[in-house]
């Protein structure tokens, strides 16, 4: 269900820049405010702490200090964030990452690239809290959290914190009031909250920068006038210090200065910036336009050499330039500062933001930064450069389940660009209908179809064609329409050849639709043939896909050995290759063969977990199939009443079905069932009468059935006898006839 070339392959861990789980390094000038630490550190019982501060504040350096303190007597992991981040899959691979880091004897199984973003909360999350709570005491740190914008990330931290044990804090700095729910938190004394208005400097501390840290010799005056002039406003008492080493006058200089922004504004341009050589200017502005900086990106976009040795010496220089590791090689500009730069270069310079964004674009598109590249051709409007990119791209984002990230850079496209982008509306398309989005897919389609007929020319992500991709994915995610979506799924199969990249996929959507349109023999060949091609490629979710629908071919055909081993083989390479979560019909695959083998209770919970994982995104063939089975089974156990609601859930999902075909079968069978254990007025069969049952259906003779099952030949022989007896027959296929009747197999 639902896999594209970029799903072929093992999903990959998501690449993480370390330098994000770490703070800043402490400079020396730091003043490390006791007061605030203290108050951070006396705090039992607090479950959150949000620092919330406009930019400059000092509230990353606050919590480093409290952090380098705080690790003396539990682990303390750090995140910084960024707009990336958004991404529920990437926010919380790099929160895993982060806490593992700080807590090595942390596990937690589920990885979020191989869930997706819509299952973060139900899989990833409660593993991870079960794993804090036995880790004891210990803490996260979430650095510039206002870059979370409302929506999926941000609630699933809300959820998080709701549900994190008393033993976990959570510590948040961000420019902008949080977006949580926290009034709960304030109401049970679990929230800590320091402003804006906490974070000012005091005159003792103001005098410590000053003074003690920067040598300015200030008279207690003069600190007092910055202090009040500045509002204590960190920064503002930093960007004066900077312009003061440079001053001769200095009381003069502190007179005039203005702590309300727009002062401090013609200040970083009159004394910050233009107190630098042009070279240097020239660096600092044109490299603004980058949200992180490394020498030789910045020779990249600024078309010379020796940007290192210049960052290098910015770095010392403490000019808002923040140093991300500690071998020096990457730096970001401070945020307000960077922001400031880029009006200025703007007013000096205008139009030049877009070919600096041009630059950057292709040197992290030939550094293999795909996600930056992308970003920085959006911002220059290289909308054509950017749709090649992410035409390309694609498939491997949605592989570690990225896809609310595609879906983010195809919202910056003006609306007429993707309506004119065939390519980029088949993207969508695809990546819409992967998320489940059913009624979004059908227009992205409907705009896809306008540019039919579609030139026979490949693709940019390894289709043969625009025809072959829109057919394959009809065909592997037909929405209910079987018979569209096998019509569908052999077209692709005529224009993808065999030795074409996307071929078992093609042959993976022919086996499933055919499965589900009856046709059992001939979906067996086609699966086959997706296995064996998945296999030489190592497309691993192929091959674990079409091995779980040939299991259940292997049963409706009533080989129930086939059926075990298909199953067991792809549970065993969904766990070795790291797609346990990945493709509900694995785990009703394996339900099934536990059902044929008379294991039910060990099948109920299988059958529970591949409802779990259909259910959000609601693909019909999936979340039918599994819900009738588990309904079905529920109801051979004599739990009716369990069974109930999920043969209406069933009913409800084949009736959104165009072409529901063998669903529609399967559930009238279900809503029959509960009587298809009374074969006549003879009695119910049992448990094991029905296991035996199934077994006749298959070529074993009752010996070997006997040695399947651990049984001696004459206890068979005594089971086929009653189960004849209770069927009111009198040989093996008339009871296998009658039993398909009754519904039983």
């Amino acid at each position: 269900m639902g896999i594209t070339e970029g799903t072929l392959r093992r999903p990959a861990s998501l690449p993480l820049l370390v330098t994000k789980l770490h703070p800043p390094p402490p400079r020396e000038q730091t003043v490390v405010r006791e007061r605030l630490v203290e108050r951070l550190r006396a705090a039992p019982g607090i479950k959150l702490t949000v620092v919330a501060a406009p930019a400059g504040s000092g509230k990353t350096t606050l919590l480093g200090a409290w952090r380098e303190l705080e690790q003396e007597s539990r682990p303390v992991a750090w995140l910084s964030l960024d707009k990336g981040d958004n991404d529920p899959v990437v926010l919380w691979s790099y929160v895993l990452a982060a806490l593992k880091d700080a807590i090595p004897t942390l596990r937690v199984s589920a990885a979020p690239g191989r869930v997706g973003s819509s299952r973060i909360m139900e899989l990833v999350l409660p593993e991870l809290i079960n794993g804090l709570t036995e880790a004891g005491e210990s803490a996260l740190v979430l650095d510039d959290f206002h870059r979370l914008s409302s929506g999926a990330a941000r609630d699933s931290i809300a959820w998080f914190i709701e549900r994190a044990p008393a033993t976990f804090r959570l510590l948040l700095a961000t420019r902008s009031e949080p977006g949580l729910p926290m009034a709960t938190l304030r109401a049970h004394a679990s929230l800590l909250e320091l402003r804006a208005a906490d974070l000012a400097f005091t005159r003792g501390e103001a005098a410590e920068l000053l003074n003690d840290r920067l040598e300015l010799g200030l008279a207690p005056a003069s600190v007092d006038g910055l202090v009040e002039r500045t509002e204590g406003w960190p920064a503002g008492l930093y960007l004066a210090a900077l312009s003061l080493r440079a001053v001769e006058d200095r009381e003069a200089f502190v007179a005039r200065f203005g702590g309300e922004s727009r002062h401090v504004v013609d200040f970083l341009v009159d004394e910050v910036l233009e107190a630098h050589d042009p070279v240097v200017q020239t660096l600092m502005l044109r490299s603004s336009v980058l949200g992180r900086l490394c020498g030789s990106l910045c020779d990249a976009v600024l078309d010379h050499e020796g940007s290192a040795r210049l960052l290098e010496m910015l770095a010392q220089e403490n000019l808002f330039l923040m140093p991300l590791d500690d071998r020096g090689e990457w730096y970001r500009f401070h945020q307000l500062f960077a922001q400031l730069l880029r009006v200025e270069l703007e007013h000096r310079e205008p139009g030049r933001a877009a070919e600096l964004h041009r630059r950057a674009f292709r040197w992290h598109r030939d550094n293999g930064s795909v996600e930056e590249a992308i970003d920085h051709a959006l911002q220059a409007s290289a909308f054509e450069e950017a749709g090649q990119l992410i035409a390309a791209a694609w498939p491997e984002s949605v592989t570690i389940g990225q896809h609310e990230t595609v879906l983010a850079w195809l919202e910056r496209f003006p609306s007429d660009v993707i309506e004119e982008h065939v390519h980029l509306l088949l993207v969508k398309a695809w990546v819409l209908s992967l998320s489940g989005r059913r009624e979004a897919t059908a227009e992205a389609i409907d705009a896809l179809e306008q540019f039919a007929p579609f030139r026979p020319e490949p693709l940019p992500d390894g289709f043969s064609s625009l025809e072959s991709s829109l057919a394959t994915l009809r065909g592997a995610v037909p929405w209910g329409d079987f018979g569209s979506g096998l019509k569908n799924a052999l077209r692709a199969a005529e224009l993808e050849a065999v030795t074409a990249p996307w071929r078992s996929v093609v042959c993976g959507a022919v086996g499933g639709c055919l499965y589900f349109s009856g046709q059992f023999d001939e979906a067996d060949r086609w699966l086959d043939e997706s296995i064996e091609l998945a296999l030489a490629r190592g497309h691993w979710r192929v091959v674990v896909a079409s091995l779980a629908i040939r299991s259940l071919v292997a049963g409706e055909l009533g080989d129930v050995d086939a059926q075990v081993l298909l199953a067991d083989r792809a549970t065993g390479i969904a766990a070795e290759h790291g797609l346990e979560d990945v493709e509900a019909e694995v785990f009703i695959a394996r339900g099934a063969s536990l059902v044929a083998q008379g294991r039910f209770a060990e099948a109920l919970p299988v059958f529970e977990r591949g409802a779990f994982l259909a259910r959000p995104a609601r693909h019909p063939r999936a979340l039918a199939l599994v819900l009738i089975r588990q309904a079905a089974l529920l109801t051979a156990m004599g739990r009716h009443n369990e069974a109930s609601p999920l043969v209406e859930e069933a009913r409800a999902v084949v009736d959104t079905c165009p072409d529901p075909r063998m669903l529609a079968d399967w559930l009238a069978t279900v809503d029959r069932r509960p009587s298809v254990l009374r074969g006549s007025d003879n009695g119910e069969l049992s448990e094991r009468e029905l296991v035996v049952l199934r077994m006749l259906g298959g070529r074993l003779s009752e010996r070997d059935i006997g040695r399947e099952l651990y049984l001696s030949h004459n206890t068979i022989h005594s089971h086929t006898k009653s189960i004849y007896r209770k069927l009111g027959v009198s040989s093996r296929s008339a009871a296998l006839d009658h039993a398909r009747e009754l519904g039983i197999i």
